[in-house]
Parts: C-alpha cells; structure tokens; sequence
C-alpha cells in the first residue's frame, strides 16, 4: 500500500468527527453555477442623447464600506467546510477504493493535504491559529446543519471549497456573526448580495470574459479582431454576452453554432499577417475542434486566439506537435512556479509526509490558510481594509476588491487577480495581469 493511502487511512480516522490540525471542470462550474443574468456594471461613458438619465444614474454615489472593529485575539479559529466524502471511501473501517483516491474525492483530500501542510508551517513560526476541518458530506456536518449546530459558534473565518448550492447559508451565517467566508472552488456568486463578509478567490465567468477582451484587445492594437461566438449553448452565450458588455465596435463576429465551411472562414483571414480571434466558447471539446480546424485548414496562416478560463484542461495544447501555428492565451486565477524556492521546499514536505506529486489543489490549500492565518495573526477578525498586505502570500498575490451593482449597491468581494496563460507548441508562458 502506497504511503499516501495509508496517510489517507490515518486521515480518515482523524476526521471521523471535526478535529483541531495543528498549525472538463470549469464547464461544469460554469454550466450549472452561472446560468444568471450578467452583473449589470456601469457603463464608462455617457451618450449626449442619454445624458440626462446618466445624470440622474450618477448621482448615487457608493456606499462608504464600515466594517465593526476587528477583534484582537491571543489564539484564532480557522474552520475550512470541504468534500471528503469519507463515509463512502470507509466502509467497516476498511478503505473501498484501491491505491488512487476516486476522482470525485480527490480535489477535497488534496485540498486537505495543503491545509496540513500550511498548519504545520504555521505551527514552527509560532502563530496562534488553529484549523478545524470539517466534511461537510458527513450526515451532521453538511453546511446547513453546521450553522445551525454550535460547531461553528466560536469561528473567526470560515474558509469553503464548496458548490454554488451550499454557499447562501454560510454567507448569511458569515455576515450575522461578522465573520469572513472565503468561498475558493466556485466561480459562482450564488446570489449572494450587500455583504462585506464574503469572499470569492474564484473570479466569476463575466470577470475571466472582460480581462480577456482587455488582453485581446490591448494586444491586436486596433487591427482587425474575429469574435467567434455562438448562442445555442447557455454557457457559451453567456460568455458572448459578457465579451460584448463594453460594446460590439472592435470585432469582426463570425457565428459558430454549427461548424462552418473552410471557405466561409477563410474570407475572414488574412494569410500575410496575424490573425487575431477571441473566442468566448466555455465548452472544451467544441473549441479544440474549432483550434484544430485553424491548424489542419490553414497550415500556413499564424493564428492568435484568446479563449476561456476552462482551456487549462485541453490536454492537446501539450502536445508539441498539435496545431503548431495557433498561439492560444486564456485567463487563470491561479499559476504556481514549482521552480521557485518556496515551492520546491513544500514539494519536499508533501513527499515525506504523503508521498507522490502534488496536485494544484494542494498549493491552493497551502496558499490560502497560510495568507488568511497571516491577516488575522497581525489585523485581528476584521481584516478586510488590510487584504492589499499580500507580501507574505506564498504563492498568488489575491487582489480582493468590493463589487458592485450599477445602482452602486454592495454585492460582495471577489479575487481580481488573474494571470494570462499563452501556449504554442507545447511550451507556455503566464504573466500576470495588472
């Protein structure tokens, strides 16, 4: 038996009830989290003809946020709401599953492993913080239940790598008590409105669609730019919705509802230059069609595509020798240089207590319980006006900014840092976005 299940065994018996510890997925976020109507924003000009409604609109201001006095305390209480699913994984005491962890299972035990290892770093440095993990697909620890029980009476943050459906209960029990909620799986707003006190480090699916227009935009430099789009898929309308919210004047729209014919797309290239396509299509298999029909019918023609936050998981783009001349670049909250100092030193930590690689969800673990242990260690309870001290953040520099409705009401916070990921031929660069 591998070291990491035996340490998942010990795991599990660990967790059997909340225990203190020292110290194509995004289309399916976005498939079943995002079907809303995009967040209205204001718009950044007024027309002379609409110049006295946007008078009328302008005049109400933002609200000034005021957040209660934060608590200083000598020992602080991190709870962390994650899938386990160890009621499934155990039976009679005995592991159900052989050698690998089941899929649906692994984002929350790796997402654990990178909390035990940011617990037992924040141990050696002396803070004061404990972190309790609770699996909240135990009967009894489901989040309803857990704000409805005492279990979460004596918390100063509550941190939740939980679905759209399970964060409404925790944000309204985060804002009463005038605790943080800080959601770190979904890109879902879930509704949630007028609250200081919660948290998204997953941008949402309209935030990814406006920095890569802005990227797109910035790097054609007024050429002509292709907008593939399609509207017979909800996602992938949406996202062509939210493209367009600063207006249709810089694109060339081609629409892709159904796969079009080598001469209809070829009148819109130019074989002498770059072409340039921004293509707000969410779902995998039917972009990596589209990228491979450019390489395959246009061998000759350089392509430079900006597509969607799920095209991290087209596997093709790997492959040295898969449509060589499209460079494709899409947006990421998350990037991790396992080159790094920092990083090779938790790399070194994960093996010798688990064993194996790590998983990204492993530093995003780490990530997160090591910066949010370091604000209330030095800003107590109510750190939310200290959030731009990022220096100690092991890994992603969160930029956690207030959102707004166009009437200028508070809806929430959300993590607008976000990197550009450019692949071609297999090798890549990320950069960050300022």
């Amino acid at each position: 038996m591998k070291l990491r299940t035996i340490l998942f065994f010990t795991l599990i018996v660990f967790l059997a009830a909340p225990q203190k510890s020292s110290g194509q997925i995004w289309k399916k976020l976005f498939g079943k989290e995002e079907k809303r109507k995009p967040r209205p924003r204001p718009k950044p000009a007024i027309k002379p003809k609409d110049k006295q409604a946007g008078e009328i609109a302008t005049k109400k201001k933002r609200k000034t946020l005021e957040y209660p006095a934060s608590k200083i305390k000598s020992r602080y209480r991190i709870d962390v709401l994650v899938p386990l699913y160890l009621d499934e994984l155990v039976k009679d005491n005995k592991l159900s599953f052989k050698d690998k962890i089941p899929e649906k299972a692994a984002i929350g035990v790796s997402f654990y492993e990178g909390i035990k290892l940011a617990a037992d770093t924040l141990t050696a440095m002396g803070y004061n913080v404990d972190v309790f993990i609770h699996d909240v697909t135990q009967q009894g620890l489901t989040p309803n239940e857990l704000v409805k029980g005492e279990v979460l009476e004596e918390t100063d943050l509550v941190i939740g790598a939980l679905q759209s459906a399970q964060i409404p209960v925790v944000a309204e029990f985060a804002k009463k008590r005038q605790v943080n909620f800080i959601s770190v799986i979904s890109p879902s707003d879930a509704n949630v409105k007028d609250n200081l006190f919660f948290t998204m480090l997953q941008p949402t699916l309209e935030t990814h669609c406006e920095r890569i227009r802005e990227a797109a935009l910035k790097k054609t430099s007024g050429k002509k730019t292709i907008l593939f789009y399609r509207t017979n898929d909800n996602v992938d309308s949406l996202a062509y919705s939210y493209i367009l919210s600063e207006g249709e004047k810089p694109f060339t729209k081609v629409l892709l509802n159904k796969l079009l014919q080598k001469k209809q797309l070829e009148q819109s290239f130019d074989s002498a230059s770059t072409n340039f396509i921004v293509m707000p299509i969410v779902d995998n298999g039917y972009a990596e069609s589209i990228l491979q029909q450019l390489h395959e019918w246009f061998p000759r023609y350089q392509f430079e595509v900006f597509g969607m936050p799920s095209w991290k998981f087209i596997n093709t783009l790997r492959k040295p020798d898969a449509y060589p001349n499209v460079a494709v670049n899409f947006t990421s909250p998350f990037h991790y240089d396992i080159t790094t100092t920092m990083a090779q030193t938790l790399s070194a930590n994960y093996k010798k207590q688990f064993g194996g690689r790590m998983a990204e969800m492993v530093f995003r673990g780490y990530d997160v319980v090591f910066w949010y242990a370091y604000l209330l260690q030095n800003y107590g309870t109510v750190y939310n006006t200290k959030q731009s001290d990022n220096k100690v953040a092991p890994f992603i520099k969160f930029e956690i900014k207030p959102q707004w409705d166009i009437q200028q009401n508070l809806l929430y916070n959300e993590n607008e840092h976000l990197f550009l990921y450019r692949y071609q031929s297999a090798s890549f660069l990320v950069n960050s976005l300022d």
